[in-house]
């Protein structure tokens, strides 16, 4: 009698722990599931072009945390702005993601000078690129070095090199005009956006003049479709001769159509492009 009693409680103890442990098993996995929101996601919104600040004083983004990973400098954009995120925009991801930003620096990234100096036209042009710079004009002036750097300049004042100066800032170079004075050929730029345009012109020995955008100022969707002087297979223009250019987008003009004219017309391409200008479009 008293063994069996014994071996009753112990049954007994044995389901109660039992018991206990599948409820703290269950207990445990609810606050896990709890904890980490099991299967509730929320989309990320579209942070580019805010601030910052602005993303901690909105309540509809507290779900979130932030954290500024890395900057850039780019004129084009607000500083201080967001230009990128991970994870992107629309991505799913559970409350109190941590969503890195990446925002427009506050002042440029600056670098040293090179040297240009004594390097042709184009290594010059090469090594701008490379520094992340961009040639504002060129002048010439006579030296027997045809299209070599005689000098530097920026804002106007000739700068040194190792001189610490914002990356993006327009450099001018000064040219040798050389031994001859004849005169070069314009190129087509018919057709080019706007950066090509102004790479064709400096490796050309032009500069880029005035400019009409008749849509807006948005150089990003525009081509030319319009240049003076124009196009010609003669050399009828000097070194350093500003190029106007006219610009419409691609929505509004067949480029490819009056390209073919251009090639269709030969030496006949100043009538071409003079009767551009009173067409309506």
């Amino acid at each position: 009698m008293l063994e069996a009693l014994k071996n009753k409680k112990l049954y007994i103890n044995i389901l109660i722990m039992g018991i206990l442990g599948i409820s703290i098993l269950v207990g445990a996995v609810y606050s896990l599931n709890s904890f980490t929101r099991h299967g509730k996601t929320i989309s990320v919104p579209d942070f580019t072009g805010y601030y910052y600040k602005e993303l901690k004083s909105q309540p509809e983004f507290s779900k979130f945390r932030f954290e500024i990973i890395d900057s850039i400098y780019d004129a084009s954009k607000e500083k201080g702005s967001i230009v990128s995120q991970d994870p992107k925009a629309d991505s799913k991801v559970k409350e109190n993601r941590h969503i890195y930003l990446t925002i427009v620096a506050l002042n440029p990234e600056t670098i040293e000078m090179p040297n240009l100096v004594d390097l042709s036209l184009r290594n010059a042009s090469s090594i701008i690129e490379t520094y992340g710079l961009k040639i504002n004009k060129l002048s010439y002036v006579p030296d027997i070095a045809k299209n070599a750097v005689v000098d530097q300049k920026y804002r106007g004042e000739f700068i040194e090199p190792g001189t610490l100066i914002a990356k993006g800032s327009g450099i001018e170079l000064v040219l040798g005009l050389g031994t001859e004075t004849d005169y070069i050929k314009v190129p087509l730029l018919i057709g080019l956006t706007r950066k090509q345009a102004i790479k064709e012109l400096h490796l050309a020995s032009l500069n880029l003049g005035p400019e009409h955008f008749e849509e807006g100022d948005d150089t990003t969707t525009v081509r030319i479709y319009r240049q003076s002087p124009n196009y010609s297979k003669k050399q009828n223009v000097k070194m350093g001769q500003f190029i106007e250019l006219w610009y419409k987008s691609d929505a509004n003009f067949d480029f490819e159509q009056y390209l073919e004219s251009i090639k269709s017309a030969d030496g006949n391409i100043n009538s071409v492009n003079d009767s551009i200008s009173t067409e309506e479009f």
